[in-house]
């Protein structure tokens, strides 16, 4: 596999190391995408976002790219940035590919900042094991209203009215707005008072899904594809 098995337009997820983080970033992951194939080893990406500002990245500086290919699975590879231009206002970064192709199991996205309509129900106090969990009809009368605050392919963050202990497991109902609604099984790995007796929590997915994980996948991808567009024709006024 190589730079030329991945299409023109294909968008992608730039992950910089923490050592090319710069103090007044609060992110390492940023959303990009492959403008131009140059030859096997070497690709142009398009100036990585995040946070609503674009990222200028430094000649020499070592990056993690990943991407969905046409069968919906997500792989990744290293890069090392060896060149910058311009189109226009924006900037473009040619890339040299430095490892190999590599498939991930456990995706892991660019975190939407997005409000989403939630349902859930408490079903376990403690995560022992996935085999255990079956998805069963909801019966709406169990079930209690939330939000997410953010979202991503591993978990995400829901506002919620009630503080619950790490660990819990829950069945949730997320309404990815005209996308579908999908369900999860998440556990909670932290729970942050928030104002107005509301709480904040952590969760880590731990059953997805195939159907579901890829609706959310294509979900994320379009709302970033949408923020990267809207930017970009910001910039080019």
């Amino acid at each position: 596999m190589n730079a030329k098995d991945i299409k023109i337009g294909t968008k992608l997820e730039i992950e910089i190391p923490e050592s090319y983080k710069k103090d007044d970033e609060s992110t390492t992951s940023y959303v990009s995408q492959l403008v131009d194939v140059i030859d096997d080893n070497t690709i142009s990406i398009a100036s990585p976002m995040g946070e609503g500002r674009f990222k200028f990245l430094s000649r020499d500086s070592k990056i993690i790219i990943y991407y969905l290919n046409e069968r919906h699975e997500l792989l990744y590879f290293k890069g090392q940035v060896k060149g910058h231009k311009k189109n226009g206002a924006l900037d473009i970064f040619d890339v040299t590919i430095i490892s190999d192709f590599n498939k991930i199991q456990r995706r892991r996205f660019y975190r939407l900042d997005v409000v989403l309509n939630c349902q859930y129900k408490i079903i376990d106090q403690q995560f022992i094991s996935t085999d255990k969990f079956e998805f069963e009809k909801l019966d709406e009368t169990q079930l209690k209203p939330a939000y997410t605050k953010d979202i991503s392919g591993s978990g995400f963050c829901m506002i919620l009215e009630e503080a619950l202990d790490p660990r819990t497991v829950l069945d949730i109902s997320i309404n990815l707005e005209d996308s579908a609604i999908i369900r999860v099984f998440a556990q909670v790995i932290r729970n942050v008072s928030e104002k107005n007796k509301r709480y904040e929590v952590g969760l880590h997915y731990i059953k997805i899904s195939p159907r579901d994980s890829d609706i959310l996948t294509r979900y994320i991808f379009e709302k970033q594809r949408q923020i990267l567009k809207n930017t970009m024709q910001a910039k080019l006024k």
